[in-house]
């Protein structure tokens, strides 16, 4: 089980409430899906944004509803 298969795993079991993603200035072509596939719909709400000078950008947000649909 990956990570994505996990993460998906605590948000069908709603034990998510808050996500802090990263994204670096890189395309790397394929990778790891965050999130594995299923059917749902998961509001998010940012909360904050933090900059860092190697151009990595840092989001911070929250789950509107915890509810996975």
């Amino acid at each position: 089980m990956g990570g994505g298969e996990i993460i998906a795993s605590f948000l069908d079991e709603q034990a998510i409430d808050e996500f802090v993603i990263s994204v670096a200035p890189v395309f790397i072509g394929e990778g790891i899906p965050l999130i594995a596939r299923r059917p749902r719909h998961v509001p998010l709400e940012l909360l904050s944004i933090e900059r860092f000078e190697d151009g990595l950008v840092q989001l911070h947000y929250g789950l509107q509803n915890a509810q996975s649909q």
